[in-house]
């Protein structure tokens, strides 16, 4: 066992088949959600595990980590508290996700952000008390993109430098405030 980072941790073992490996991550899981108490007061602790196997999941050392990490991120979006197996499904997924984060940065550079406003309506008398700004992707080719799409993984993730961040936030908020809306009261 060695630690790799803040709160990861990678285990080498030498199984032969994922059946094992299955075992020993439950055994570990177990042992990490038994409550502890400490000074008096009860800890509870989770993991998520990613796990990759030699030479199938990779053949040097790095490549093996990374697929293990995103088999434990797998995990982690699952639900946590669980283990994954590494499949080459997860890489497909990890490279779709880096060529979408390349055409982000393309489209800050390109202006493709846009701004739309949604009413906020009193639901008991269906009046217009607010509005709400939602920024969306003009994609060149897919169009109009949702929010599930072009928000939450950039500033989650790390993917976005705070100069990034702020060359996409800066417009947005020069045209909320040049807008003017007035709310009806």
């Amino acid at each position: 066992m060695a630690r790799v980072g803040g709160d990861e941790f990678t285990l080498l073992l030498p199984v032969s088949h994922p059946e094992d490996a299955i075992e020993v991550a439950d055994r570990v899981l177990n042992k990490i959600r038994q409550t502890r108490v400490l000074a008096g007061r009860e800890f509870h602790s989770t993991a998520s595990m990613g796990i990759a196997f030699y030479p199938n999941d990779g053949d040097d050392a790095d490549t093996l980590l990374r697929n293990a990490d995103t088999a434990m991120y797998k995990a982690k979006e699952d639900g946590r508290d669980s283990y994954q197996l590494f499949t080459s499904a997860m890489s497909a997924k990890v490279m779709e996700r880096v060529a979408l984060e390349r055409e982000l940065r393309q489209a800050l550079q390109r202006q493709e952000f846009v701004l739309h406003y949604q009413p906020q309506v009193n639901s008991s008398n269906g009046k217009i008390i607010g509005a709400e700004a939602l920024i969306r992707w003009q994609h060149p080719e897919r169009g109009l993109l949702s929010r599930r799409i072009s928000c939450p993984w950039p500033k989650n993730r790390g993917s976005l430098s705070r100069s990034e961040n702020s060359s996409c936030e800066q417009p947005v908020f020069r045209r909320w405030s040049g807008a003017r809306l007035a709310m009806p009261r």
